[in-house]
């Protein structure tokens, strides 16, 4: 092979890809094992599956791809609009979340600007902001793995355009306080944008969840972003959507890609949201996960962080070792080091039965790793 005499930017040349969990038949065909006998507790996606009505409404509307989807997704939109409560131009469809997250990077930076994002943040945050010739400034976080918002509007100085914010955070399972908040907010410039991921919103406890609509609705300057992929099972699909003001989203709109989101996603999405009693089954079962894993992490004396998601990130030792042996086993978490916690592994919580195999092959690893650290 040829090397390509094709230039690239220096600020593409130093991203790394991003790298996903492989698919389960390929990582069963690498085990040695049948597909129905690998525990993906990897990628933090639902256990339970889908929706039915999701189900009959994609096999009705396969029928129709010949043509072209709705450009702006009109119906999910306006049934987004209604189900919040705000203007249907206050809302904008996306490709997943990622992609939104991406478009508003290319929105608001370039060369000579700065996006500020918490340590143990989403590493695609500091991949969109690189990739518009951006520079990152990653804040250290509390020392009980949350973003420091103080430390946060510290690091803002005159090039800063863009600060990433996740709650629930990813990885670390933390939240943010509604107080904490709006105190954060009232201080950062209105010329700066705050990106809200709220991909795991779902999770959070009511009692703990904010008023991000109202944070929309009164800071110009914010936009919240949430997901179909996690409590609503559609991962596949790629369907994720974004609140702010309209003169955010006029311009978001000018850098997003015509028939972003395909049709079968768009209604796969719009049957989805009509089953609320689906998402109601899901957090059912992921609060008892939640419950039965942390138990267990308990008696085991392990260390984990926060319970505010669909995932838990446990300080197990020597991680490399556990993990290979709970994938030779059949039982796939994600690898932490890549956060420089080389100690941690991150789980998602499955199904009962999935969850009980994972802490038995754990307690296994354990014993034969454990006094080797």
């Amino acid at each position: 092979m040829t090397d390509t005499t094709i230039k690239t930017p220096s600020w593409v040349q130093a991203l790394d890809k991003y790298k996903a969990s492989k698919p389960i038949e390929d990582v069963a065909a690498e085990l040695g094992l049948k597909p129905e006998d690998i525990v993906m507790l990897v990628s933090n996606e639902n256990p339970t599956g889908m929706s039915e009505k999701v189900k009959e409404a994609v096999a009705k509307a396969a029928l129709s791809l010949n043509r072209y989807p709705d450009a702006d997704s009109y119906h999910l939109q306006k049934a987004i609009a209604r189900k919040y409560g705000v203007p249907q131009n206050w809302v904008v469809l996306g490709n997943g979340s990622s992609e939104l997250l991406g478009l508003t990077a290319q929105m608001v930076l370039s060369e000579g600007t700065t996006a500020i994002y918490p340590q143990y943040s989403f590493s695609l945050y500091p991949m969109v902001a690189k990739l518009c010739g951006a520079k990152t400034v990653e804040v250290p976080a509390t020392d009980d793995f949350n973003a420091d918002l103080q430390a946060i509007l510290d690091a803002i100085d005159s090039t800063t355009r863009l600060i990433f914010l996740t709650n629930p955070n990813n990885p670390t399972g933390t939240y943010l306080a509604e107080n904490d908040i709006l105190h954060f907010l009232d201080q950062v410039p209105p010329h700066i944008l705050v990106f809200f991921d709220e991909a795991y919103v779902e999770f959070l406890e009511p009692a703990l969840q904010c008023d991000s609509l109202e944070m929309v609705r009164r800071f110009p300057n914010v936009m919240i972003a949430r997901t179909f992929s996690k409590a609503y099972g559609l991962a596949g699909a790629r369907v994720g959507y974004a609140i702010a003001q309209p003169g955010i989203l006029e311009m978001l709109n000018r850098v997003r890609h015509p028939f972003n989101v395909n049709d079968l996603s768009q209604i796969a999405a719009l049957a989805a949201l009509e089953d609320q009693d689906f998402v109601k089954r899901t957090l059912e079962v992921n609060r008892k996960g939640l419950e039965y894993l942390s138990k267990q992490f308990d008696e085991l004396g392990l260390q984990y962080m926060g319970l505010h998601a669909n995932f838990i990130t446990v300080k197990v030792g020597p991680a490399d070792q556990i993990i290979d042996f709970l994938m030779k086993n059949g039982v796939i978490v994600r690898r932490m080091a890549s956060y420089h916690l080389p100690e941690w592994i991150r789980v998602t919580v499955g199904t009962p039965s999935q969850n009980q195999k994972f802490i038995e092959l754990l307690k296994r690893a354990l014993k034969e790793f454990g006094d080797k650290q």
